[in-house]
């Protein structure tokens, strides 16, 4: 991911006039569960319920159609929600997995409608799963009834994409249920210091409006920029190496370095930028599998102790706080590459430099090799700057200032 993109679409988004947009159909949203209670749904109708009588009223009328807006379900046929009307035989057709004829399979069909709504409610992930309904109606009834706990976004496709892009794509979630990856996608959200203050539909739009926006259809021609894109694979599992560092000079050269022209340090930029975040990434993953082995303790309880610190600001001169075995601080600075496991080189501040000289021995580098692989490898370096062992520094960058007046 790269974090400096989002932080401009975020800043770029129009969450205050999107939110006014959005008004006459959040009413909607409300008029329809205050319109379909579990218990009129228990006694209503198959013709309240059903679509393909051209009624615009019905259960599934509303719920794909007026409410469309607030989740798209169009993209499966009428037989996602078990049973419909349809007008070529002038009969009711039915899912034979909800019952025997049409009366029993909508008897079944409100039922775990109700029961859905019930374990919604207690966030019953276990319930929701096995509930028999179409994965689209479930969610689309979940965020309907539920709007700040469920995300409305159903594409299993989309979910995946947007777990990629953010780089949440750890193995484990890339195969669990579409529940899940909509609770990464929140929890995500609700880290934010931004975009948690947002409704969860808002963030929705954002996802696939703004940033990263929908992945492209394959008939869609995709703007080829100059920039080289990077794209990471999902993760699926890290592990560490032991490297020792041979003997240097850490002393930073003050003079300007000459030779070879000059590399395009702007485009590099970028392009570290990503790797970096990926980076982060990885070692957030790392970290907390460490914490939860050396501190006997669970994986909620592990990313409590940890504070991805580079996504508030730059300033604090490294990239992750976390903790030793002794709960003292760690502070990581983190540093990618594509390389294998190896010599590397890599740019470093002057506030990186001074907040390393700043904490000593609770400061560490935490190199990732292969970064666009799977399975990248961690060296996870203690403060190599107390005695320079192995450390060559050379100046390749200027601060410019440009003072001015009016003429």
């Amino acid at each position: 991911m790269n974090y400096q993109e989002l932080q401009e679409a975020k800043q770029t988004f129009r969450l205050h006039a999107l939110e006014k947009e959005y008004k006459p159909l959040y009413k909607a949203r409300e008029d329809f569960v205050k319109k379909f209670t579990p218990a009129k749904i228990a006694s209503m109708k198959i013709d309240d319920y059903v679509i393909g009588r051209q009624s615009k009223t019905s259960f599934c009328y509303e719920l794909e159609r007026k409410l469309d807006k607030l989740g798209r379900i169009t993209g499966q046929p009428s037989s996602k929600f078990g049973i419909w009307y349809s007008p070529q035989i002038g009969d009711y057709k039915y899912d034979p997995r909800f019952g025997d004829n049409y009366k029993d399979a909508f008897q079944t069909i409100k039922t775990s409608i109700i029961e859905l709504l019930e374990a919604g409610k207690r966030h019953d992930y276990d319930d929701i799963i096995s509930n028999p309904l179409n994965a689209l109606v479930k969610g689309k009834i979940l965020s309907t009834y539920y709007p700040e706990d469920y995300l409305n976004i159903f594409s299993k496709d989309h979910l995946d994409y947007y777990l990629k892009a953010l780089d949440l794509d750890t193995a484990d979630l890339m195969k669990s249920d579409v529940l899940y990856k909509r609770d990464a996608l929140l929890e995500f959200k609700n880290k934010d210091k931004d975009m948690r203050k947002w409704s969860v539909n808002m963030f929705a739009v954002f996802l696939w409006s703004h940033y990263p926006k929908a992945p492209l259809k394959s008939d869609d021609v995709a703007v080829v920029s100059d920039e080289e894109e990077i794209e990471f694979p999902t993760l699926q599992s890290f592990s560490f190496v032991d490297l020792q560092l041979k003997n240097g000079t850490s002393t930073p050269h003050t003079q300007s370095h000459s030779g070879k022209p000059s590399p395009d340090y702007e485009k590099e930029a970028k392009k570290y930028k990503k790797l970096g975040d990926r980076g982060e990434y990885v070692v957030i993953q790392a970290e907390v599998s460490r914490l939860m082995k050396e501190l006997s303790i669970s994986e909620s309880k592990a990313k409590k102790l940890i504070k991805w610190v580079s996504r508030e600001s730059d300033a604090f001169g490294f990239d992750i706080q976390s903790v030793n075995k002794d709960k003292t601080p760690r502070y990581i600075e983190v540093k990618a590459t594509q390389r294998k496991v190896g010599d590397m080189d890599f740019y470093y501040t002057e506030n990186e430099y001074e907040t390393a000289k700043k904490y000593g021995n609770d400061y560490y580098i935490y190199v990732v090799y292969e970064i666009l692989t799977p399975h990248p490898k961690i060296w996870v370096i203690k403060n190599p700057f107390d005695d320079g062992m192995g450390i060559k520094m050379k100046p390749v960058k200027y601060k410019v200032q440009l003072s001015t007046s009016m003429k």
